[in-house]
């Protein structure tokens, strides 16, 4: 990656971050303080979501800034699984607060309880489902320009946030209207949603973890701009990864053994460029191969079109 898109990828993800930390600490503040007036297990339940939320939404921002750092000696392609790392803290965080929520919640149905300053609550809960859906046009915006891995986690469980929110709302409405045990229904139904978003968030943060290969319409895609490529005879064991923004590309490629070795490598340079089409700031290394019967017999060409 350029310093250019860089530096464009360094400041994106660090505002998104940044605007992730200060929506969580808005909300801890202002639910705190309507969870005292009214005593709500919905707004306890939506406070302790944005507890987690500040703290995964903080560890979040120290991993990007981690992640940002320049490759070296020690970890030669740079440090952009601390995203995942992050990521899957965010999802123990997010996995623990939800247990929490559903223990709340089922206590709550087991024995209702009045709420009080229900009209500031759920003043309260839209406020919160307008900040949060501006926080998270802006994290779609950022991660559809840098594909950042801990952007998509943020910006998972913000989305979880509203639906939590639209459920804070109907459980308060409910309830003024009687049905009790809604406030502690509601928490707990908002706590199995939200474990359903961690565990898809510590799946996808394993995974990239374990140089999970690209999709297979990626790898198809990697397949026809190499074997399209004038002069490339054959290919096999390709093999992709991605961490962070960087999507990394190595495989074998057969060619003429009789061309010359300047040849050969104009052509493997013109294959690359062919795969940056679609990956601009891919890291590719392509081996190249003499297309003789050692290398036909020795290979299993698995990688077909």
């Amino acid at each position: 990656m350029d310093q250019e898109n860089l530096q464009k990828y360094r400041r994106l993800v660090m505002l998104a971050g940044t605007a992730s930390v200060s929506t969580a600490v808005l909300f801890i503040v202002i639910k705190f303080v309507v969870w005292m007036f009214s005593g709500s297990s919905v707004i306890f339940a939506s406070l302790t979501d944005s507890i987690f939320d500040m703290l995964a939404s903080l560890i979040n921002l120290l991993a990007l800034r981690f992640s940002l750092a320049p490759p070296d000696k020690e970890h030669r392609f740079g440090h952009h699984k601390s995203q995942s790392l992050a990521s899957l803290a965010q999802a123990a965080f997010i996995g623990g607060s939800a247990v929490l929520l559903i223990i709340h919640g089922v206590q709550r149905c087991i024995s209702p309880e009045e709420v009080s300053h229900i009209g500031a609550a759920l003043i309260v809960s839209i406020v919160c489902i307008v900040f949060t859906v501006l926080l998270v046009l802006l994290q779609t915006y950022v991660y559809s320009k840098t594909k950042s891995e801990s952007i998509a986690a943020d910006r998972l469980h913000y989305i979880s946030d509203v639906s939590l929110n639209l459920g804070v709302v109907a459980a308060l409405v409910l309830s003024s209207f009687g049905y009790m045990f809604a406030d502690g229904l509601f928490a707990a139904l908002i706590g199995g949603f939200i474990l359903k978003g961690a565990y898809e968030i510590g799946m996808k943060a394993v995974q990239t973890l374990l140089d999970r290969s690209l999709s297979s319409e990626d790898m198809q895609k990697i397949l026809e701009a190499i074997v399209k490529t004038e002069g490339v005879k054959d290919i096999h064991d390709l093999k992709t990864h991605s961490a962070g923004p960087m999507v990394y590309v190595q495989g074998h490629i057969v060619l003429d053994g009789g061309m010359s070795l300047f040849d050969a490598h104009e052509i493997v340079t013109l294959a690359e460029k062919r795969v940056r089409v679609h990956f601009p700031d891919a890291e590719i290394t392509l081996h190249m191969e003499p297309d003789n019967f050692e290398t036909r017999t020795s290979v299993n060409f698995t990688d077909e079109i």
